[in-house]
């Protein structure tokens, strides 16, 4: 199977830059597997099959069609906001993590000051 791979940014993905990779089979009976993934974290989006034999007779996949089958940019958008919640979860517990170390050292301080 050979892999294409293809940067979309906006306006197909207006909120996170996605990387797709096209598995074309070694047949032409079976159906291509074209795999979403995003760019900056590596998260798959989603794999559709893209079926070898298209009404309308193209036979190229381009971005807006694997967009479309993936779930269209309401699914891009959900998964931004999925990313973005564990990157501010991840933020949130280091620096949390911080002024717990913080705080520990100014109270040892103190008592050895005293």
């Amino acid at each position: 199977m050979a892999t294409t791979p293809l940067r979309v940014c906006a306006p197909q993905s207006p909120y996170r830059d996605c990387d797709i990779a096209v598995l074309e089979p070694a047949d032409s009976v079976t159906p291509a597997r074209a795999i979403c993934t995003d760019a900056e974290t590596g998260v798959i989006i989603g794999s559709p099959s893209i079926l070898p034999g298209r009404r309308d007779g193209q036979q190229d996949v381009n971005a807006e069609e694997v967009i479309q089958k993936v779930g269209g940019t309401y699914r891009l958008a959900s998964i931004a906001v999925e990313i973005g919640t564990e990157e501010l979860v991840q933020r949130t517990r280091r620096i949390s993590d911080e002024l717990r170390l913080r705080r520990r050292l100014w109270r040892r301080r103190r008592r050895i000051a005293s």
